[in-house]
């Protein structure tokens, strides 16, 4: 087995993206020339929460091409499951590494939230500090519940400038269903949720020392300035992390020890392919889970995971899962979870993934349901299929398109 891994690793039910700044802004730069849209998160522990408690939320957020680890409590509960991420990525970091870009490339940047005064006043620290900047527009439309905004003529803005990359500071969630629910009309080939990194840019809130960043401090720093407004959600965000993060590394205790590792096994049947995977699901496995969902994706098939010999799941070997989970849906395909020890069952419930996947007691019952289904019903586009529930054989069926 190559000794290579994922690079998506699963926390709070979220698919973190394990890579440092210099990679993300590779991947960018390979979305921007791909002629196709790609929606970014920059994740916190607020949007791990709210997640939690918002499935539509989580789905979406699992449908980014990139979730950038931008709270430092993301790196605390990977470094406690074991597959450490490399670093913080955060959203006021990543903007001036844009800006940058823009300078050399030529990619246009359009600033779309926050006020008029930190949009005003972040786009002139970019252009002083990166002369040559190519921001080819900005607007801070009046902040209204999602439903009530004129999108019309926000989206009008956005295409009259024909932007490379969209920065959208509405904060979590607005923001990444504002970007999900009109991710094809915006033509954009980057989107960003920046939550309130134009008004730290603008110098209206002040960034914490780097000594204060490094010693992974800086929520503390913020809330400083903000109390009242921070400190609340802090504190809710604590709770859910003390409730959620302990309940993971039990279920992750509770599975058995490793055991000789063996091999991934390939098995197409038509318009299905079966995976089996072998006893521990870690990173390396889920690396060639991936790229059997590409090939998946390629040949217009479903498929379908048979973890029967699976009896350990890792962090990243369930980030492989939510990468493959991407990639088939966004082809408009099914992925199917089949055979799963009661183990790894609960490490998917207690990292809050069960939900999203098709389950199913054997690889012959998701097969048969499969067939079944394509038989007698059109596959549809995922934007326009309701998520549901179902069971086979007693066993819970997430429909998750």
């Amino acid at each position: 087995m190559s000794k290579q891994t994922t690079d998506t690793v699963a926390l709070f039910g979220l698919p973190i993206t394990n890579v440092t700044m210099k990679q993300a802004l590779s991947r960018i730069e390979e979305h921007i020339l791909s002629g196709r849209t790609h929606q970014i998160a920059t994740a916190n522990l607020d949007f791990a929460r709210n997640s939690l408690r918002d499935q539509y939320l989580q789905r979406i957020i699992c449908e980014c091409s990139m979730v950038l680890p931008d709270g430092a409590p993301l790196l605390w509960a990977s470094s406690l499951l074991g597959v450490p991420l490399k670093e913080r990525v955060t959203g006021v970091d990543l903007i001036p590494q844009l800006a940058e870009l823009s300078a050399r490339r030529g990619y246009g940047i359009y600033l779309l939230g926050s006020s008029d005064e930190s949009s005003e006043k972040a786009a002139q620290v970019l252009e002083q500090r990166f002369p040559g900047v190519n921001i080819v527009g900005r607007h801070a439309p009046e902040v209204r519940p999602l439903h009530e905004m004129d999108n019309e003529d926000i989206l009008r803005r956005i295409e009259a400038c024909n932007p490379a990359i969209l920065l959208v500071a509405f904060g979590n969630p607005k923001q990444e269903i504002w970007i999900h629910r009109h991710k094809d009309r915006l033509k954009v080939p980057v989107a960003i949720g920046i939550g309130g990194a134009l008004d730290m840019i603008a110098g209206n809130l002040k960034r914490a020392p780097r000594w204060v960043q490094r010693l992974q401090l800086e929520w503390a720093f913020r809330m400083a300035q903000e109390p009242s407004r921070l400190l609340p959600r802090y504190a809710r965000d604590a709770a859910a992390m003390m409730v959620h993060l302990p309940l993971g590394l039990f279920a992750n205790r509770l599975q058995p020890g490793e055991r000789r590792q063996g091999s991934l096994q390939v098995d197409v049947q038509g318009t299905i392919r079966v995976v089996a995977t072998p006893a521990k699901l870690s990173g390396d496995v889920s690396l060639w889970l991936v790229r059997e969902a590409r090939a998946a994706v390629l040949a217009s098939q479903t498929l379908v995971v048979d973890m029967s010999a699976t009896i350990r799941a890792e962090a990243d070997g369930l980030g492989g899962l939510l990468e493959a989970r991407r990639l088939l849906l966004g082809a408009g395909l099914w992925i199917w979870l089949a055979g799963m020890s009661n183990p790894v069952r609960r490490v998917l419930q207690f990292s809050a993934m069960a939900d999203l996947f098709r389950i199913a007691a054997t690889p012959a019952e998701a097969i048969h349901f499969t067939a079944a289904s394509a038989s007698s019903m059109p596959v549809r586009n995922k934007a326009q299929t309701i998520s549901r529930q179902t069971s086979v054989a007693g066993q819970p069926v997430a429909r998750a398109s």
